[in-house]
């Protein structure tokens, strides 16, 4: 927010994308294909984003066949491994990386032997002596951090070393906002120790996982004498860990740990013995604001990542417990993925390429953009890209210039629509307000791009096995898809079309299940409200599905 502009008079109107005095028809505003430069991307900065354009895609629309959720360890693996060594890209290059590094931990295990500790829980001093121990902790860090805990891991490897007995004592899981210590010290090898340990317990012991993590937030937060990060640089293992690297591992495994049991409230209940229902931390806003300051973290400590900006769109997209507006946070969450593709690009990573590439296409076909589109009392239509910063007047610095991108026919026009726009900021309308006659409007071809760009490197990473790991994207898949398919009206080049949809709707992404009955993947199915472990699509499904499901549920 600026401070209040108490001189309104001295506020200058200045209307953008046409130049101030020159206002260009709604479909003339700056062309893309001829801003590109080789650029793919061009059009998503943010200097482009924040004007209206036109245009249109050069390429015919992608249609890959959706992935499905099925995931094959084996066959992904061979494939990556299969993949040309000369035409390699740097993803395929991290995987096989990590991979290399679970076969090094395997070995590790193997030459230490079962019996080589008398129990599966150890004394942390004595495995801060073990230097074998310790290369296994800092491997098991690097694999799931470089590839964003998408590596495949058997069961018997993330089981095959002891744990800290420590962790044990940490009983209580408390909001962040409220955390505090429950171990009496950690240093930074205890640290190393914890945080493996905390990526090792995974499903279903995502609520051990998390205690973990916010008591490790407690002692790094807290900056205690004892926990140094520069004393990682005395032991050959860690010497190539600092903080930023750890504080941004540890955001990455809470996030994870945080996000299963925010789409599962199942799971946060699993131990009864350790927590009660209404568990502060384990409520819904609480697991939700978790996962945005570690969010933040991730973009504090490594801001080249697209990772930070990902999850911050993650909980842009949770309307239900974000306390924010659906279409203002879909405005934000728009621009997110932007962001992240654009990250994404300069650290050559075709996951979050594909990933926020399919979700930035979606954000633009529920009016991520906010382009309005109005018909003026002389009958002619003008669009405007409306600010979702400014609401009012008194968002503007004395001074400062006051400019919307408008496209009109005539300046004449265009005049009128900033009186319009000037009216509402007095009035003090909220920008996500939509009066009479106003219609949000989709840019197909920018839709295109996003997608087009995205579905390139889904099929490379379709090329090396590793499609199936994009399916988490399936309500945006589906949403853009069925939009450039021409669901919701024809589609043409230069064409503007109107939003299906405006905002996100409430259910957003809260976990994605197979029905019971005709085994269809969606985001939003019905719960069976008596065993809590079956969806449906709808009631239909349900009813032909309960001649078989009665036994078990009853059991249940």
């Amino acid at each position: 927010m600026g401070r209040k502009n108490n001189n309104k008079k001295k506020a200058t109107r200045v209307a953008s994308g046409g130049g101030s005095n020159s206002f260009s028809p709604v479909r003339a505003f700056s062309n893309n294909n001829d801003i590109n430069n080789g650029d793919e991307l061009s059009f998503i900065r943010k200097e482009n984003r924040q004007q209206l354009s036109s245009g249109t895609c050069n390429e015919p629309t992608l249609f890959p066949p959706k992935p499905n959720m099925f995931l094959d360890p084996n066959r992904m693996r061979n494939k990556l491994y299969n993949s040309s060594p000369k035409n390699r890209s740097a993803t395929a290059t991290r995987l096989i990386q990590a991979d290399q590094m679970l076969i090094e931990i395997e070995k590790i295990q193997k030459e230490r032997g079962k019996d080589y500790y008398d129990d599966n829980l150890v004394d942390i001093s004595l495995l801060k002596s073990d230097s074998s121990y310790i290369r296994e902790c800092v491997l098991w860090i690097k694999a799931y951090v470089s590839t964003d805990f998408r590596v495949p891991c058997p069961s018997d490897l993330l089981i095959g070393s002891p744990l800290p007995e420590c962790w044990t004592h940490i009983t209580s899981l408390h909001p962040l906002s409220d955390n505090r210590p429950q171990l009496m010290r950690v240093d930074a090898f205890s640290f190393v120790i914890l945080l493996a340990a905390a990526i090792r317990l995974g499903q279903p012991q995502e609520r051990f996982s998390l205690q973990i993590v916010h008591e490790l937030h407690a002692h790094a937060e807290g900056k205690y004498d004892w926990l140094d990060f520069d004393d990682l640089k005395s032991h050959d293992e860690l010497r190539e860990l600092d903080e930023a690297y750890l504080r941004f591992a540890l955001a990455w495994t809470g996030i994870k740990r945080a996000r299963a049991m925010y789409r599962n409230e199942g799971q946060r209940v699993a131990m009864p013995q350790f927590q009660s229902r209404d568990d502060a931390a384990t409520q819904s806003k609480s697991l939700l604001q978790s996962i945005e300051t570690f969010a933040k973290e991730q973009c504090h400590y490594c801001p080249e990542s697209p990772v930070g900006l990902w999850n911050m769109g993650y909980v842009s997209s949770q309307v239900k417990h974000n306390g924010r507006h659906p279409w203002r946070s879909l405005v934000d969450f728009y621009n997110q993925m932007c962001d992240c593709c654009l990250l994404a690009d300069k650290a050559d990573d075709d996951f979050y390429r594909a990933e926020a590439g399919i979700e930035a296409a979606m954000a633009l076909v529920l009016g991520g953009k906010p382009n309005i589109g109005y018909p003026l009392k002389s009958g002619e239509k003008v669009q405007v890209l409306r600010d979702f910063g400014r609401a009012s007047l008194d968002d503007y610095e004395e001074g400062e210039q006051i400019g919307f991108p408008i496209g009109g026919p005539t300046p004449a026009a265009a005049r009128e629509a900033m009186n319009k726009e000037m009216r509402r900021l007095r009035d003090k309308v909220p920008p996500e307000t939509l009066q009479e006659g106003e219609t949000v409007i989709v840019p197909h071809w920018e839709v295109a791009r996003i997608w087009n760009y995205a579905m390139k490197a889904y099929l490379r990473l379709e090329a090396i096995g590793q499609g199936q790991c994009v399916y988490g994207e399936s309500t945006g898949w589906d949403i853009a898809e069925n939009f450039l398919a021409g669901k919701f009206g024809a589609l043409e080049p230069n064409r503007y079309i109107n939003c299906p949809q405006v905002g996100f709707r409430v259910t957003r992404d809260k976990g994605t299940w197979p029905c019971g009955h005709c085994g269809k993947y969606e985001s939003n199915l019905l719960q069976c409200s008596r065993c809590k472990s079956v969806h449906y699509c709808n009631r239909e499904c349900q009813k032909k599905a309960w001649k078989t499901h009665k036994l078990e549920c009853k059991a249940a």
